[in-house]
């Protein structure tokens, strides 16, 4: 990008907030911690600073950051975000040239100073992140990529069959089709810890594609949809703390040999990986899919996993979904789904007594994923998703609607 201003993080979510707003003026902008040195933030260039956070007693600014006579703007709380548009382009005379279709130029060129002339393995989920990936990659490396795809049996109704179809026939990549259910399933056997369960299916993923490396001959790097939110929950941004471990953020184990990791969505938020998907000419139905963990349903299934229970979160997850589409509410900023709770309940049965799952329906809107509210679902569309769920899905005897925000719940349960 040619202009950068740079937001310097003293802790908490502001921050983000912060980077949000920039960014939907258009201008680039990127985060690190309040401690960067100034030397640092000099290498990088940047038109203005912005400090944002509520800890600098914690993590104070480099004194020596105010000999770099760049222009400074401090916010304490939201409210003063409203100081930034004067700031950028009345102080900073900062450019409005922060498009997809300049991301897409930019990360492009940058990819390709990295890879020259190397081959690139991609973790394709299917997903919004990897698929946007997949798209930059091809266009900046073309037959030098190729696409592993497992299929961990924890994916959505339809899913690996879409992902198939979308990368063969409408948007054709090098892709290895991997099915790997069973090698999973027998991994998680008797895991309930939602942390375990997480580290184990990323360290699977790591795996296969290890695997796969080594079948296909001399691969070079290894690329991967990480985006802005994932190193935010990592706790890998300095006064951060840990929400909930990502798979694709941390780097590789040492016995994987590339050369790098290629991350070339890892600064953007969510909103801006579809519009860059879009200028790519991606499929609307991929670019538009609702965001999906790494983990897939095996966090969506509290407790230890089973493949009965991971039918049942499928099915009850596909009817909530497609309830909601029919109402025309299912939401592109947020997230809707099912979630076998792991608590049971006693009901009635064809006038006998049952003691069945509580599946719970969550549905949200966020636009930075970092904070988000519950999204106010007519009765009678959860009604109806309760009544086909209860009526279709053998075993769950219960349908509950989660009504919390985040904070102070996260968007997944586990």
């Amino acid at each position: 990008m040619s202009q950068k201003v740079l937001v310097l993080s003293a802790g908490g979510p502001l921050a983000s907030q912060v980077a949000r707003r920039i960014r939907q003026a258009h201008v680039y902008c990127e985060v690190a911690p309040s401690g960067e040195k100034a030397e640092a933030i000099r290498a990088v260039g940047p038109i203005g600073l912005v400090l944002a956070g509520d800890r600098f007693d914690r993590y104070p600014v480099d004194p020596d950051v105010r000999l770099l006579g760049l222009p400074i703007l401090a916010i304490e709380r939201p409210e003063d975000a409203d100081k930034l548009e004067s700031f950028l382009f009345d102080q900073c005379r900062a450019n409005a040239d922060f498009t997809a279709e300049r991301f897409i130029d930019d990360a492009v060129h940058a990819v390709r100073e990295q890879v020259g002339d190397g081959r690139v393995l991609l973790a394709l989920s299917g997903g919004v992140d990897s698929s946007v990936v997949a798209a930059l990659l091809h266009r900046a490396v073309g037959g030098r990529l190729d696409c592993v795809f497992v299929n961990h049996g924890l994916m959505r109704k339809g899913e690996p069959e879409e992902v198939a179809r979308v990368f063969t026939r409408d948007f054709p990549v090098n892709l290895i089709a991997v099915d790997a259910e069973e090698r999973f399933m027998q991994r998680l056997s008797g895991i309930e810890d939602p942390e375990q369960k997480r580290k184990i299916i990323g360290a699977e993923f790591i795996e296969v594609f290890a695997e796969e490396a080594r079948k296909l001959g001399a691969l070079n790097f290894f690329a991967q949809g990480t985006i802005y939110p994932d190193i935010i929950e990592s706790g890998v941004m300095p006064g951060e703390d840990m929400i909930k471990s990502h798979h694709n953020v941390g780097g590789l184990p040492d016995d994987i040999q590339f050369d790098g990791i290629v991350e070339p969505l890892k600064m953007l938020f969510k909103d801006e990986v579809r519009a860059v998907g879009r200028a790519l000419l991606l499929p609307e139905t991929m670019v538009a899919r609702q965001p999906f963990p790494g983990p897939g349903l095996g966090v969506r299934v509290v407790g230890a996993l089973t493949r009965e229970k991971v039918a049942i979160v499928r099915e009850a997850d596909f009817i909530f979904r497609e309830e909601l589409g029919r109402a025309g509410l299912l939401p592109e900023n947020g997230q809707c789904f099912a979630v076998l709770t792991g608590v049971q309940s006693v009901g009635i049965r064809e006038g006998v007594r049952a003691y069945e799952h509580v599946v719970a329906l969550r549905a949200v809107s966020t636009m930075d994923f970092m904070t988000a509210d519950w999204v106010r679902v007519p009765y009678d569309v959860v009604a109806r998703a309760s009544e086909r769920i209860t009526a279709e899905v053998a075993g769950v005897g219960r349908v509950v609607l989660d009504v919390t925000g985040k904070p102070p719940g996260a968007i997944e349960w586990e």
